[in-house]
């Protein structure tokens, strides 16, 4: 072979390729090209280059861009998702009763997952609005139920106001001295463990959005059509707020979309929502917020929506997870694959605060029809409700109350026996037609009130409200549905006597 090479004056390179001498022959193809089929190849070349990076690009997206896997719910005692030796509990975790619903471990429905939505007022740091979202990416529906921020919740807090749902995530967010993640993971494992309770469902990841967020969101997708269901004018100058919107179906700008989120009542008092109805215009809005986001056009201002997502956005989810969910709901029928419905409930008051009982019958039909994410139907033993008895105290159903007072209802002491009359001479009772032969009145000039005191341990502590008698747990959804009426009724006659309202 040498020999040949010799004779033709060829000699190969003693290391065999040559890199020089192949762009050297390369140069001079190209330049024995004629103008024409130069050009063509240079089109050629810059189309294999784009070609190689766009399918570059895709094999990271594939790799970035994926479905979260569904996380193990904590197990009893823990205070985090995950195996017990990974799951640790959080400094100041106060949540009580942390094993799960049986439901949960009856399996998945392929391709559900769930989500605890959560809207916080960035003044108080409550977390104002919550919705239990669930997303069937094979179905291509998205179901969701909201949660009254002043839902009863069985708790050992002792004011009304630490009984609510929307107080779990403050409470539980631990020593000050925790990073502010850790904090954030601690009160929304304390949070998805109280919607696991109140529903039965333990909700696979959160996002939990700054309210400030929403203006932002609406004026980066153009305006959000939406029906102002009245003319809304309130003012208050200490908070620098004003709302001032006109009834109809408008498309709503960013500050627009704030007023109405914000609205509470009217400067003449009509119009007084409360939480019910404000959660439902919230829902409402928010309902016609993703149907917008959900459109095909949506998609060329992802990189202004993302921008907006990780500025004021909170979550257990990555950037590629979400565009993972949006990128399985393209095709979506955002007019009937999306459901918001409101949570049944009725209104109780304790210790001064207004309150609201699930009503345990319609909230499983609602959580069966779509929301459920197990393979078994939801059940009233998976729930831990709180209800009103027919005497005005509360119980809780498959638990025990984590405040006992609760479950006590305030007896009025009877009135003191009205002093003789001075002019009358000692031991005369000619003007008593029947005098009183009860017991008398013990030391304190008082009579012992009812109660019974029976039970293990002896009398009562001094001050202690006595128990009521045990007449036996009602289903509130069914002899109690609506107590509102007949508790503010009560309230106003305990105010009318000067009596305290229930023991706290």
């Amino acid at each position: 072979m040498s020999e040949y090479n010799d004779k033709h004056g060829r000699r190969e390179a003693p290391g065999g390729f040559s890199l020089k001498k192949w762009w050297a022959g390369y140069r001079g193809w190209v330049a024995s090209l004629d103008r024409g089929a130069r050009i063509r190849y240079r089109v050629y070349q810059g189309l294999s280059v784009a070609a190689l990076l766009v399918i570059a690009l895709v094999l990271f997206l594939q790799s970035w861009i994926k479905l979260p896997e569904v996380p193990v719910p904590p197990e009893p005692g823990t205070g985090s998702e995950g195996p017990p030796s990974q799951s640790g509990q959080p400094a100041g975790l106060e949540y009580e009763g942390a094993e799960l619903p049986s439901v949960t471990k009856s399996g998945r429905k392929p391709g559900y997952y769930t989500f605890l939505l959560v809207g916080k007022d960035t003044s108080s740091g409550l977390t104002d609005t919550m919705m239990l979202v669930t997303y069937d990416t094979q179905g291509k529906k998205i179901n969701a139920i909201s949660l009254l921020r002043d839902t009863m919740v069985n708790t050992s807090g002792k004011s009304g106001g630490q009984k609510r749902l929307n107080a779990v995530y403050n409470r539980n967010r631990g020593d000050s001295k925790l990073s502010e993640k850790e904090r954030i993971e601690n009160g929304m494992t304390a949070l998805k463990k109280e919607v696991s309770r109140l529903t039965g469902i333990y909700p696979d990841f959160y996002v939990m959005v700054e309210w400030e967020a929403i203006g932002r969101l609406v004026d980066a997708v153009n305006g959000v059509e939406f029906e102002v269901p009245f003319d809304m004018d309130y003012d208050d100058p200490y908070q620098d707020l004003h709302i001032h919107q006109k009834k109809g179906l408008r498309v709503l700008d960013g500050r627009d979309a704030m007023e109405v989120i914000r609205f509470r009542k009217n400067n003449d008092g009509s119009h007084s929502l409360g939480d019910v109805g404000r959660t439902e215009i919230q829902r409402d809005f928010l309902t016609a917020v993703l149907k917008k986001c959900l459109t095909p056009e949506i998609l060329l201002k992802l990189p202004t929506l993302v921008d907006i997502f990780v500025d004021n956005v909170d979550t257990d989810l990555t950037v590629g997870n979400i565009l993972a969910f949006a990128q399985l709901a393209i095709g979506m029928d955002v007019e009937n694959g999306v459901n918001f419905v409101p949570m049944p409930c009725y209104g109780v008051s304790y210790g001064g605060a207004s309150l609201v009982c699930a009503q345990e019958k319609e909230l499983l039909e609602l959580l069966n029809d779509g929301i459920n994410p197990y393979l078994d139907e939801i059940r009233s033993s998976d729930l831990q409700l709180m209800y009103q008895k027919s005497n005005g105290a509360f119980g809780v159903t498959n638990g025990t109350l984590a405040d006992p007072a609760v479950g006590r209802v305030y007896v009025a002491p009877k009135p003191k026996p009205e002093e003789p009359d001075s002019s009358e001479e000692p031991g005369d009772t000619s003007g008593e037609e029947n005098p009183d032969t009860s017991t008398p009145p013990d030391s304190s000039g008082e009579e012992t009130p009812p109660g019974d005191a029976s039970e293990p341990g002896g009398t009562e502590e001094p001050g202690a409200v006595p128990d009521p008698p045990d007449i036996g747990e009602i289903d509130p959804g069914v002899v109690f549905p609506d107590p509102s009426t007949d508790i503010q009724n009560r309230d106003s006659q305990i105010a009318a006597d000067g009596l305290p309202r229930a023991a706290a």
